[in-house]
């Protein structure tokens, strides 16, 4: 696979981590006011979603499927397709915010996702190269990936009703978020994981493996339900919302012990591996935890309004469980070269960053809960993580644009 194509997502991320700096600053200075906020925070968003995370899932499917697959030349042109047009939805995104133009490149960028849908389903079906189990997954999150576009096309039809304040506008983002990062992405990684395993000569406990599949997939559409119990429904959501969480927590740790099962294999990969591995599961299985933990209404009705613990939250599976898993297969299918020092020293210097706004993030919300004052220098250590996010971020391209 052409290694250019690796700059395209790690372009996304670098766009992250500096518009995550600049929002850090809004309190600071008003020089950098001269976007406002609600701009850049989608721009910030959508370039970490719809850039980075789906370029670098796609390029590790590409990497695994690369010699048995006959139409390279297309997946080349949709890796282009979704660079150029998630770069011009950016820039419409800090020109005008949610509007015309970015809500037409935001369209345009699902109809590049069922593209890529049918390119895999397609080659799914024609290709017996990968593991049973690794291929249920992958469609699943295939599925996923069309039933969460639902998500947005609800966002413009309750917008032109005029029903943009409305709390279904901020169901239909929230669906469209849980159905990405606890549907698509979370059965296309473990789908991933499962195959490049099976490449290593490591097959997980098939047993198990099915019912975390299956226990996790049919709690997941109930599980929808935790995201927006803030809204007065009748008991019979809470109750359904209860069985989703609990089925989502049931299907992790099903899967986190099919793989401690195999665990004297995984000792072989590199120390790192196994760091980013072992690191990026922990947290697949704390944010399970949260999840279960909403379940408890008094509980899920503090979370929902406090600010640092729902952007802790997203961090957490966004930049924790799914980067930082990425980046674990990234060095599996030897994208990244962890003999390269440098490329030791940004990763090491991400997991830092991302712990140091997580524990910021997070012990915020609970002085608040306890109506404590809230963690001192607050912004300046929400400030001082994202930086050091910022300089993970150049250290590791940097590193991956050095031959040697």
């Amino acid at each position: 696979m052409p290694k250019y194509l690796l700059h395209f997502s790690l372009f996304f991320l670098l766009l992250t981590a500096i518009t995550g700096v600049w929002m850090r600053l809004f309190v600071f200075t008003d020089k950098v006011h001269i976007i406002p906020y609600s701009h850049l925070l989608h721009g910030h968003s959508h370039g970490a979603i719809l850039g980075w995370i789906f370029l670098a899932t796609f390029i590790i499917f590409l990497h695994l499927s690369w010699e048995n697959l006959k139409y390279k030349q297309q997946a080349i042109v949709i890796l282009i397709t979704t660079f150029i047009v998630t770069t011009l939805m950016f820039i419409a995104f800090l020109y005008q915010g949610y509007a015309v133009y970015s809500i037409i490149l935001s369209t345009a960028h699902i109809f590049i996702e069922y593209w890529l849908a049918v390119f895999i389903f397609v080659w799914l079906k024609r290709n017996d190269v990968l593991p049973k189990l690794s291929k249920l997954f992958i469609k699943a999150a295939l599925l996923m990936l069309v039933i969460s576009s639902i998500g947005p096309f609800s966002l413009g039809a309750t917008a032109a009703q005029g029903y943009r304040d409305s709390p279904f506008f901020d169901m239909a983002i929230y669906f469209y978020l849980h159905f990405q990062y606890n549907g698509w992405l979370y059965f296309m990684l473990i789908g991933l994981f499962i195959w490049i395993l099976q490449k290593n000569s490591i097959t997980l406990h098939e047993r198990l493996l099915k019912q975390s599949f299956w226990i996790y997939f049919v709690a997941l559409f109930p599980g929808f339900l935790l995201s927006i119990l803030w809204y007065d429904f009748s008991f019979i959501a809470p109750i359904l919302a209860m069985i989703g969480g609990i089925g989502q927590f049931i299907g992790v740790l099903l899967f986190v012990i099919a793989l401690l099962k195999e665990k004297h294999h995984i000792k072989y990969f590199s120390k790192i591996i196994q760091l980013l591995i072992i690191t990026s599961l922990s947290i697949l299985f704390a944010k399970a935890m949260m999840e279960l933990a909403l379940i408890y209404p008094p509980l899920a009705d503090i979370v929902y309004d406090t600010r640092s613990v729902v952007i802790g939250y997203l961090h957490l599976t966004f930049l924790g469980f799914i980067s930082i898993f990425i980046f674990a297969q990234f060095g599996l299918v030897k994208i990244f070269d962890f003999s390269k020092k440098g490329l030791l020293f940004g990763i090491s210097l991400f997991i830092i960053g991302f712990f140091f706004n997580e524990i910021t993030l997070f012990a915020s919300g609970l002085l608040e809960w306890v109506e404590m004052n809230s963690v001192p220098y607050h912004n300046e250590l929400l400030l001082f993580a994202s930086i050091i996010l910022l300089s993970s971020v150049c250290v590791i391209w940097y590193t991956m644009t050095q031959k040697n």
